[in-house]
């Protein structure tokens, strides 16, 4: 029980020893041989450790080590290189958050673009589909290698469901309004930053039905603030329509507005259904999505492309790599690894990105009611977010 010291202290332990020391600071504790099974006071998971296992503390606190089987520890004080080590690591996190939220603002709001360009080319659900499924697949195929479960075929069935409305309708919808001229790539960014307020329409029409049927739900009434945001983000995409950035029929116009209607329906789907967990989710999503679509394409009278243009099928490569592999990676660690506020903000920074992005690479042209709109539409977003984080009173 002598105080540990900044130098190594190694121990063999016979089976059943145990070895007890109150350590302050940042600590390593090293099995080199046998098992040890180790407990410490302030942390209520206890911990096995084989040979070539290791331990890190950074608090201080009594630490108790058993002999599994006969064994050798090497116990430690981490010193100074512990602690730069320990800021180094820090440092490697935010970095990798700061990369993520580059991916989700930039290249996520470079998507609609990359769209346009595909379109030139390619037919809508013949490239939505494309890219998802071998995104999808790709993106399966890593999980699996890595250790991760086949969803099972109830998963499958829910991943073609969610992945029908988000990919088939919510995707296929919009390229098809830009592959029409219908929408610009910037516009139709701004149509989609409306999917939030349809989730807070659709929860809201769930908790009516609800009471109606006289059983409590998990939605609960809109706000005085959530009603504030959706009437101020309807108003921005009505200005859109009204300023003539969204143009075609009216049928064309209703099948726009299904885009993020389809997406809001199918992420509170998910939200119950039985899935697959963390990125296998997306994964199957996007095969199954991808499928989806491929089939609907012949359907729909699309021909299937003989002779895309190398442009269109460099934007396609761009789509799934970086749009579909790259920006789910990043969602999924920010998702993971911060608050929800952070990793969902990519919905405020997208329309802009898109039309800038628009406006310098695409040729296209932004009008200042185009501008205004998309303003609009993301302060009611935020008006929404904001309402719902807060604690309802009773």
């Amino acid at each position: 029980m002598a105080p540990l010291t900044p130098h190594p202290v190694e121990l063999d332990l016979a089976k059943g020893a145990l070895w007890a020391q109150k350590l302050r600071g940042p600590f390593a504790l090293a099995c080199t041989s046998g098992s040890v099974w180790l407990t410490r006071e302030g942390d209520p998971d206890d911990v096995v450790l084989s040979a070539g296992g290791c331990y890190r503390g950074a608090d201080q606190g009594l630490v108790v080590v058993e002999a599994l089987s006969r064994a050798h520890i090497t116990v430690s004080r981490e010193g100074v290189s512990g602690k730069l080590r320990r800021v180094l690591a820090a440092l490697r996190q935010q970095w990798l958050v700061l990369v993520s939220l580059f991916s989700l603002y930039v290249i996520w709001g470079s998507t609609y673009l990359g769209m346009h360009i595909a379109l030139e080319t390619l037919p809508p659900f013949y490239m939505g589909g494309t890219r998802f499924v071998l995104a999808g697949g790709i993106l399966y195929g890593a999980l699996r290698l890595r250790g991760e479960a086949a969803p099972t075929r109830r998963q499958w069935a829910g991943a073609a469901l969610v992945g029908a409305l988000l990919l088939a309708c919510g995707n296929g919808f919009l390229a098809i309004g830009q592959q029409r001229g219908w929408v610009s790539s910037g516009v139709a960014a701004v149509v989609v930053t409306t999917m939030p307020l349809w989730v807070a329409v659709l929860g809201s029409a769930a908790a009516f039905v609800q009471r109606r049927r006289g059983r409590e739900g998990s939605s609960a009434a809109p706000s005085a603030g959530e009603w504030t945001g959706l009437l101020v983000g309807f108003t921005g995409a009505a200005l859109l329509h009204l300023g003539g950035a969204m143009g075609g029929s009216t049928g064309g116009l209703l099948l726009m507005m299904l885009s993020p209607f389809a997406w809001a329906l199918g992420s509170l789907f998910s939200r119950s259904m039985d899935l697959p967990k963390g990125l296998m989710a997306s994964a199957a999503q996007m095969i199954a999505g991808g499928v989806i679509m491929l089939s609907l394409a012949p359907v729909l009278g699309e021909s299937f492309p003989v002779a895309p243009s190398a442009r269109s099928l460099a934007a396609l490569a761009y789509l799934t790599v970086f749009g579909s592999i790259v920006g789910f990676s990043a969602y999924g660690y920010l998702i993971r690894n911060t608050r929800p506020a952070i990793a969902t903000s990519y919905a405020y920074v997208n329309p802009l990105v898109a039309i800038a992005l628009g406006i310098w690479l695409g040729g296209e042209a932004a009008s200042a009611t185009t501008w205004l709109a998309a303003i609009i539409v993301i302060a009611g977003v935020v008006i929404v977010s904001v309402a719902r984080a807060r604690p309802s009173r009773s």
